[in-house]
């Protein structure tokens, strides 16, 4: 298998499995990503759109729906007026929580079914083939 096969296979087996396991009420998959991605210090709008790899317009939509359901807030940042910080309301904590317990049992059971002997090296592998994908995304 050549490595465009493998992680084209990866991402689209991932997303699945996220989609089917990261289910709430009323919560789109894009905004479950989206809650998931926001610090306790907030996020940059400017970096939040790049880490979502979507472009301005569409990560506003995104926050406006959130914000609507009073899962963020926008908060212009204290040290740059110009600048827009989106922060999770006490609300968007508990369904980010409940996204991380989620995560954690999805990650257990996918770990549960691989081989002891290679679980140092597949973590060793998966974290190596993460930063050349974040290398090559900064480029």
């Amino acid at each position: 298998m050549q490595y465009n096969e493998l992680l084209f296979e990866l991402f689209y087996n991932l997303k699945a499995l996220y989609q089917k396991n990261l289910k709430f009420p009323n919560i789109s998959f894009q905004q479950i990503l989206a809650i998931s991605l926001i610090e306790n210090s907030g996020v940059e709008m400017s970096h939040f759109s790049k880490k979502l790899g979507i472009d301005n317009s569409t990560l506003t939509r995104l926050i406006d729906g959130l914000e609507k359901k009073k899962l963020v807030t926008r908060k212009r940042d204290a040290s740059d007026n110009r600048v827009f910080k989106v922060f999770l309301t006490t609300r968007g904590e508990k369904v980010n929580n409940s996204i991380e317990f989620q995560l954690e049992k999805i990650g257990y059971a996918i770990e549960g079914q691989l081989n002891d002997d290679l679980k140092g090296e597949i973590i060793e592998s998966g974290v190596a083939l993460n930063w050349a994908i974040i290398k090559h995304l900064n480029r």
